[in-house]
């Protein structure tokens, strides 16, 4: 009866650091949608950046602020929040498992990011969200210091702007949104 017991006790510790390190895995190579602690499970964990770095400071931060903040936002802003956030997360699932070619630094995990905000706004929907959510994502949510506080952070806010800027003008040229007229 003992010698049972050592064995399944010896198994049951040989098994679960697997099972936990499976679970942390599909965790970081699959994010769930409106789950925030692919930052601190898979990023920081994976990077130890510490509390002012890009995972903590930055991606869990925010992600947490915004998943606070959805009664702030219409059907269509939290739909865009879901879907930014997990395009934001799975633009970093390299990082988050540690494949070839994946960030080395906190640096260079930072840079790599913010490279990949601006795309996951504007394909997520950011330019055709109503300008009451808007106002809740720039003053309510991140605040406009945010927007521009680092070089990374203003070359994201400035990329979106004029992915948007592209935007409209297409929607104008195919005649898709008619400019309004002055009367003369």
């Amino acid at each position: 009866m003992l010698q049972r017991f050592n064995v399944i006790l010896t198994l049951v510790f040989l098994v679960f650091p697997f099972l936990i390190a499976a679970q942390n895995f599909t965790e970081c190579s699959d994010p769930a949608p409106n789950d925030c602690d692919f930052y601190t499970e898979c990023l920081e964990a994976r990077y130890d950046c510490g509390p002012d770095g890009y995972p903590l400071a930055y991606g869990y931060h925010f992600c947490t602020k915004f998943q606070n903040s959805t009664a702030d936002l219409s059907p269509a802003g939290q739909l865009w929040m879901t879907n930014t956030m997990l395009c934001l997360q799975r633009a970093l699932i390299p990082e988050a498992t540690g494949a070839a070619g994946a960030a080395a630094t906190c640096s260079a995990l930072e840079t790599k990011a913010f490279g990949t905000h601006a795309d996951c706004y504007v394909q997520s929907g950011l330019c055709t969200l109503p300008i009451s959510d808007w106002d809740a994502i720039v003053f309510e949510i991140i605040g406009p210091g945010t927007l521009v506080d680092s070089l990374d952070a203003l070359e994201a806010t400035a990329s979106a702007g004029f992915q948007c800027v592209e935007f409209f003008a297409e929607v104008i040229a195919h005649g898709i949104l008619p400019l309004r007229r002055s009367l003369p």
